[in-house]
């Protein structure tokens, strides 16, 4: 009776750990985008999934408000006319991202506090502002265009709940967030003019800009508050207001512990056309985009009732007799709790234990452990998932594609790239549990996986990935830096050409040309420990032999350089020679220091070529 007893036990607790964590795949079927009939089938449809995690900490009567990031100057070398100038770094060529600092040549434009200063910086000994834009709320970042300046930023307050008759402090209300996009006709530097503006309640998470066209993204977390409606995304332009109706939603029909309303707003800088879709998906965590399509990826997850009822039916049911199969059946589909759902099934098979006796006792343990152990083999697999969904763009219009996921997790939008219409993506599985794994995919055009290569490094994840032509790169690290080489020629059947072992660790890797790569990270000792940041310049020439020929160590333990994780802080021209590095330093100044002191705050400028690596300038 023991024996089974502990098996039965571990059964439930394999429930509870997998609902906890919950993440699975779900039919092809059930992953085609729908639009809501009306506003009562998206309610419903929210607290029918949603209402899934409320006995683990749901997020009913919460809102969960992403932090947005402030970037820092950074970019390549442009040149116009006779005058050269830094630009933002961006990923993909002739895809502009947004920064707090943007340069055309000849005029500066900055954020400074709640500011937009528009600089005229050339020549420089004659530099003077021209005009400073005031803002009604948070400037977050801008975009240059010609004559237009788009700002991006936030306003934030508390909203009273109308109807409501409050004699008492607090009164009830909420809280409110709200992005704004505002285009300035700069066509006179000294005298902006807002020719545009656009606001919607949600957080503003990332842009970018093609050609004339604007595409942002912006997450509105659906929030359900005692028996008050869900607030629907509202877009105000130029001071008229629209509600995005339930009907005019997308949706992807599996259930989700947080859905978010992620509106991709289109805009032109010129005519001011517009367009937007919005989809209710899960938190967006990261997003790539081309010149043709946005991608936009997060980890996915169902509540833990989806789970229960998974291990119902894969693990107990089929092990169970005809009479306790029905009353387990009748468990389910009832409307108790999760938790009560939980304690009843495991009521029911602790009282039938205690028909068996002997060998049957045994031998029903040794089955259902058998088919416990096999069941989390396969939920590990399922714990880890990265939801892709694949938006097409082109002149401002947004057309939704199609949904894929592939296991992992990914780290940002380096972690992804699209080359002759194959989307690849690098992720990590398992990255917290100490036996972590990484991977690299290839979707075709339909988003299905065509070819992979998977299990590198065990017990490592990916700490950079940069993707040049028919080749990535790849860096994870735990104790030393392996940087891997892995051919993309052939779709179907990457292959990894070689690698490299060395101390420290790559966090952001650019390429100085085909062959050659700039890594930019920590440095480490051969234990681990991370004392400073380091510059590497990789040589790939042979592809089955990568080798450091160049490295540079800057300060002891507490040294951080922002590129590590924001790659606009990165400055860099092949054709100068030139390398820019900002850095915070942490130093020991006497023998007898224990710990190492911030001692500067500025730039490390080097020169940089294949035959004298980095030097200092």
């Amino acid at each position: 009776m023991k024996k089974l007893l502990v098996n039965i036990s571990l059964l439930i607790a394999l429930i509870a750990i997998v609902i906890v964590s919950g993440c699975i795949q779900q039919s092809d079927s059930e992953q085609s985008v729908r639009k809501f009939s009306s506003y009562t089938e998206l309610e419903n449809y929210v607290k029918n999934n949603i209402q899934y995690t409320t006995y683990y900490g749901g997020i009913i009567g919460k809102a969960v408000v992403p932090m947005m990031d402030v970037s820092t100057e950074s970019g390549s070398i442009e040149t116009s006319g006779s005058t050269e100038y830094s630009s933002t770094n961006i990923q993909v060529q002739g895809v502009n991202e947004a920064d707090i600092v943007k340069n055309d040549g000849r005029y500066i434009y900055t954020i400074v506090g709640s500011n937009v200063v528009i600089v005229d910086a050339y020549p420089a000994d004659h530099a003077k502002i021209l005009s400073e834009i005031g803002i009604n709320g948070t400037p977050s970042e801008i975009l240059v265009d010609n004559d237009r300046l788009v700002i991006f930023g936030s306003r934030s307050g508390y909203e009273l709940y109308t109807g409501v008759i409050c004699i008492r402090a607090p009164c009830p209300g909420s809280y409110y967030y709200k992005t704004f996009i505002d285009v300035y006709d700069i066509t006179d530097r000294s005298n902006p003019v807002l020719v545009k503006n656009i606001t919607m309640n949600g957080n503003y998470f990332d842009s970018r800009m093609i050609g004339d066209n604007v595409y942002a993204v912006i997450n509105n977390p659906v929030q359900l508050y005692n028996d008050r409606p869900i607030q629907l995304p509202v877009i105000e332009t130029d001071g008229i207001a629209k509600e995005i109706a339930a009907v005019d939603i997308y949706y992807f029909d599996y259930p989700d512990t947080s859905y978010q309303f992620t509106t991709i707003l289109s805009l032109n800088v010129n005519t001011g056309a517009t367009d937007e879709k919005t989809y209710m998906m899960g938190y967006t965590q990261d997003m790539f985009v081309s010149m043709n399509n946005i991608y936009i990826t997060y980890q996915k997850r169902v509540g833990p009732l989806y789970i229960l009822n998974k291990m119902i039916d894969d693990v107990i049911l089929p092990n169970v007799p005809n009479d306790l199969k029905a009353e387990i059946i009748k468990i389910r589909d009832s409307s108790l709790s999760v938790y009560d759902k939980e304690s009843a099934v495991q009521d029911a098979l602790n009282k039938y234990s205690e028909s068996f006796s002997g060998d049957e006792k045994a031998e029903f343990a040794k089955r259902l452990q058998d088919k416990i152990t096999e069941f989390q083999k396969s939920m590990q697999k399922e714990m880890e998932k990265t939801v892709i969904h694949k938006i097409a763009i082109a002149d401002g219009k947004i057309d939704y594609k199609v949904q894929s996921e592939v296991p992992g997790n990914v780290l940002n939008q380096f972690s992804m790239d699209e080359y002759d219409g194959k989307f690849r993506i690098a992720t990590t599985t398992e990255q917290w549990s100490g036996s972590s794994k990484n991977n690299l995919y290839v979707l075709d055009e339909s988003m299905k996986i065509i070819g992979k290569v998977e299990d590198l490094a065990s017990g490592e994840r990916i700490y950079s990935v940069r993707f040049v032509g028919t080749r990535a790169f790849m860096v994870t690290f735990r104790q030393i830096d392996p940087l891997f080489v892995i051919d993309l020629s052939d779709s179907a059947d990457p292959k990894v050409l070689g690698f490299l072992k060395i101390p420290g660790v790559s966090d952001y890797m650019h390429a100085y040309d085909e062959n050659h790569i700039i890594g930019v990270g920590r440095d480490a000792t051969d234990e681990g420990r991370i004392i400073g940041v380091k510059l590497s310049l990789f040589d790939v020439t042979d592809p089955t032999n990568p080798r450091e020929i160049s490295k540079y160590a800057i300060g002891d333990r507490g040294t951080s350089t922002p590129v590590t994780y924001d790659h606009k802080a990165f400055l860099f021209s092949k054709e100068k020679n030139l390398l820019v590095i900002p850095i915070s330093l942490y130093e020991k100044t006497n023998a007898s220091q224990e710990w190492p002191q911030f001692t500067w705050q500025g730039v490390f400028v080097f020169n940089i070529d294949l035959e004298n690596g980095f030097v200092v300038a």
